[in-house]
Formats: structure tokens, sequence, C-alpha cells
């Protein structure tokens, strides 16, 4: 008997060990990344919160807002995730926590801001565009501002090696400065025209970043917005020719595929002024066209439909929201739901729209 209870207590204590074992393989693979760091720039689609933290119990701090995936409102303009949270568990990196959040910063920050302009409102209101509003007095540049005030604040961030193995998102940004212009109607040659002065101040602010330190950057460009319900409510035309195969606006889209063309131009002209930086353009355009033109393969039923809010009310708790997010493409209008990042996401990595340095497993 004394013997087959010494063996029975050996068996447990073995099998103690190994689960003490392999719990120790899981946590050092979880540590282990690609980067030392995420340092994230943008608007809405990218801010995880710095907007909430500044704006107190805005509809965005409260349900239904973050309920897929948190269950609970976290301050992304989203009811889950956004591109940024995959691109972090890709890379074996903590969801980044908002500047402004008073989170733990070590493994990086999100700059990003909801409302946030690549122009100061100064400047947009030159191009005739209102200003009054929703528009928040944050912009790309403002966010370079804080990050290098943390940079100042913080001994370890001034690390050359820390920076260099840190990877910048910057954007994506520039589309509040058009959404304020097509939301008054602005005509289409004011439209194009506000364009070069948006992409001068992304590679602005790209060029001050890679003089801090920054050395693998990705630059998202703009999103099919020909395919946003609202601008499809608010631009809605009775010639189907307006619309291409998918049900989105072409001109939008062609607009937006301006700003891209304009964007990817100037990235190419760093490549050859910093050679020894990696600078990688994200293509969301192209992503989130082959999501709409291949819906069942995503399990989007529902493209243009708003899964909260109906229609433009607005998404507030007390108003009607779908039973299925994952089958809508829209959050309430504006936003895309975690549906629609993840498939953007899944282009990025997997193809055909595949960033090398996320399509390798960390």
């Amino acid at each position: 008997m004394r013997v087959m209870a010494t063996a029975s207590a050996l068996s447990c204590f073995f099998i103690l060990f190994l689960a003490l074992l392999l719990l120790q393989v899981q946590v050092h693979a979880r540590r282990h990344s690609c980067f030392s760091a995420i340092f994230s720039f943008g608007d809405s689609l990218q801010d995880t919160g710095n907007f909430a933290h500044t704006f107190f119990n805005t509809t965005v701090s409260r349900p239904p807002w973050g309920n897929t995936y948190f269950h609970r409102p976290t301050g992304r303009f989203s009811n889950g995730r956004l591109i940024i949270d995959f691109i972090a568990e890709r890379v074996g990196l903590p969801l980044v926590q908002p500047y402004l959040g008073g989170g733990d910063l070590s493994k990086g920050a999100n700059f990003a801001f909801a409302g946030a302009t690549a122009l100061s409102l100064n400047e947009l209101s030159r191009f005739g565009v209102d200003t009054t509003g929703w528009l928040r007095k944050n912009t790309l540049h403002a966010q370079v501002n804080w990050f290098e005030q943390l940079l100042q604040s913080n001994p370890s961030f001034q690390d050359p090696n820390f920076l260099e193995r840190s990877l910048f998102i910057v954007g994506e940004i520039g589309g509040n400065d058009y959404n304020a212009a097509l939301r008054q109607e602005l005509p289409y040659d004011k439209l194009i025209s506000i364009v070069p002065r948006v992409i001068h101040a992304i590679s602005s602010s790209v060029t001050r970043l890679i003089r801090m330190g920054a050395k693998t950057l990705i630059v998202p460009g703009n999103l099919p917005i020909g395919c946003v319900p609202a601008w499809l409510w608010q631009y809605h035309q009775d010639n189907p020719r307006d619309y291409d195969g998918n049900g989105c606006l072409q001109w939008l889209n062609r607009f937006s595929e301006y700003h891209n063309g304009r964007l990817t131009a100037r990235l190419s002209r760093f490549a050859r002024v910093y050679p020894n930086v990696t600078i990688a353009y994200a293509d969301y355009f192209g992503a989130g066209m082959r999501m709409f033109s291949d819906q069942p393969r995503f399990g989007i039923s529902e493209p243009f439909a708003v899964c909260c809010g109906g229609n433009g009310h607005g998404c507030e708790s007390t108003g009607p929201v779908c039973r299925n997010p994952r089958k809508y493409a829209s959050w309430e209008g504006f936003h895309p739901t975690e549906a629609t990042y993840k498939a953007i996401y899944e282009g990025l990595v997997e193809g055909p729209f595949a960033i090398p340095l996320l399509k390798k497993k960390c």
C-alpha cells in the first residue's frame, strides 16, 4: 500500500511539474515579440481610448460599444477590436494602451485620437471647410509632439536600440479632413485640392519620427469611402452607373484611390532618402474592397446596413442593435465592425495585400 501511495504521489508530482513547465513555456512565448513596442498615431480608426479618456461619458464610453470582443466599452469606435489590436496580437505584444489612459506604456503607446485631422483646423478653414462641431483640435503633428514628450520623460525610450526595434503605425489619417468637406458637400475640385496638403502633413510627421529614431513604420492608406453607409445615404444617386458591382459609389472610391496614389508616391521617395528605414504601405483600400467583393468569404451578409442605431440615428444603449455584428460591415454608419477590421487585417497578413514584416510569425 505504501509503494502504491508513493508511486501515486510521484505521478501527481510529475504531472504538476509538467504543467508548470508548460505554463512557463507559454508565458515565455507570449512575451517574445518581433518588436520592443508599438507606437501608433491616427484618428478614430486607430484610437484605443484617448478620446474617451478626454471627453468623459460620451456615447462611445457606454454600451453597446465594445460589446462583441471586450464585452464592455473601451473607447474604441467599434463593437470590438481594431486593426491595431490584431497587429499587436500578431507580433506578440499587449494591446496598445492609449497615451492619455494612464496605463503601462512600457510596450508602447497609442496617440491616435478620434476626430483628429492631418491638417490644422485653421488650414482646413482656408480650403473652405467648416471646422465647427465634431472635429477636434488634435492633429497628427500634435500626436507626434506627444510622442516626443514621452521620449523625453522616459529614459528607456531614449535608447536607440529600443526605438529601432519598435513598430510605428502612422495612420490612417486624413479621413476626417475629407469627411468634414464631404459633410458640407464641398465641390469635388475643392475636395481634391486638400489632398496634397494632407499628404505633406503625413510625410512631415513620418520624417520627424524617423529623425527621432524610428526604423520600422507602417503607413496605411484611405479606406474605400464610397462603401461607407453614411456617404451612400447622403450622396444617393438614381443612376445605377454611379455605383460599382458591389454597390459602392464609384466617384468616392476614385477619390480614395487618388489619395492613396499620392501617398504611395511620397512613400517611395522615403525609400530612396532613407535606405536603412523600412516603410510599409498598408493597403486598406484593396483589402477593404476584397471584402466587399467576396462577402461570403468573410461572413458578411449586410455590407451597407448598420448594426447599431439603424440608418444613422445614433448608436445608443437604448437604440436597436443587430443580433449578429459579425455579419455587418458597418457598426453605426461611419465606423467598421470588428469583422471588417479583421478582414482588412487578414489581407495585410495573408495577402494579396500582405506587408512582409507582418506576414512572418513572431
